[in-house]
């Protein structure tokens, strides 16, 4: 029996091979989470937010970028004062916020579980969350800046603004509810009397037609030969008794002749 001898061929393999395939894996690896994140920031950027514009914030950030604006002069720079208060300003609609989300979570997490709100809505809700919480951190680091210990003040404050203003809208409301009210009743007066005086005119033409009916027939009733009849009738009778009394007179008349001559 021939032995066969194989021949093993010996493949060289490079030591920056195995470097180029790590980095093509990461390459593939950064892009891939490169275009995700963009597509998941899309998304998150076509959704309707849950709040309108918060106009504090954006106040906030104007005047912190004058106030750190090294150029700046005395008279363009907003004071330390301005400065708290519109952060104070930033941190009552941050709290109206959260306070608003709170109250609407059972809510959100009970439609999500019956299936009646889709799953943007709710990832909304919930990144809407986490962002007030953000929210909140970051003017707690504000708070700081300019004075240390200052948020033990700040919160009880910007706490007690919110109750109030949610209190004076709530009086408001009612106010323009009563006006609106008011209004609603004046008009459904206005037209309950015009609908009493229309049937009134309603009634008043309808018994002017029917004496007006009840007249015509009348006259009319005057002209019929049964009318005439009778009174052609009552003529004959009077003419009759007219013509008796008459016999009546003369046969007297006889009489009394007679009696004279003898």
């Amino acid at each position: 029996m021939d032995e066969q001898e194989t021949t093993q061929e010996q493949i060289k393999i490079s030591i920056y091979t195995p470097l180029i395939y790590v980095g093509v894996l990461l390459t593939c690896f950064i892009a891939f989470s490169i275009i995700y994140r963009r597509k998941k920031l899309n998304k998150l950027t076509k959704v309707e937010p849950i709040f309108s514009e918060n106009h504090t914030l954006n106040l906030y950030l104007f005047l912190k970028q004058q106030y750190n604006n090294p150029e700046a002069t005395a008279e363009t720079k907003p004071h330390t004062k301005v400065m708290k208060a519109a952060l104070l300003r930033r941190g009552v609609e941050a709290i109206r916020r959260s306070l608003k989300l709170k109250e609407n979570e059972p809510i959100f997490n009970k439609l999500y579980q019956d299936g009646l709100i889709g799953d943007d809505v709710f990832k909304n809700f919930q990144i809407q969350a986490k962002f007030q919480e953000i929210e909140l951190k970051e003017i707690v680091q504000e708070c700081e800046t300019y004075k240390k210990g200052w948020v033990q003040q700040f919160f009880p404050v910007a706490q007690e603004i919110c109750f109030n203003e949610a209190l004076r809208r709530r009086l408001n409301s009612m106010d323009e509810r009563s006006k609106s009210l008011s209004d609603m009743w004046q008009y459904y007066v206005e037209k309950s009397e015009s609908n009493v005086a229309e049937a009134v005119d309603e009634k008043s033409s309808a018994t002017k037609t029917a004496k007006e009916k009840n007249k015509s027939a009348s006259q009319s009733g005057a002209n019929t030969p049964e009318k005439v009849l009778s009174d052609s009738d009552a003529e004959a009778v009077s003419e009759s008794q007219n013509d008796g009394d008459n016999k009546t007179s003369e046969n007297k008349k006889k009489k009394s002749g007679k009696g004279k001559k003898t």
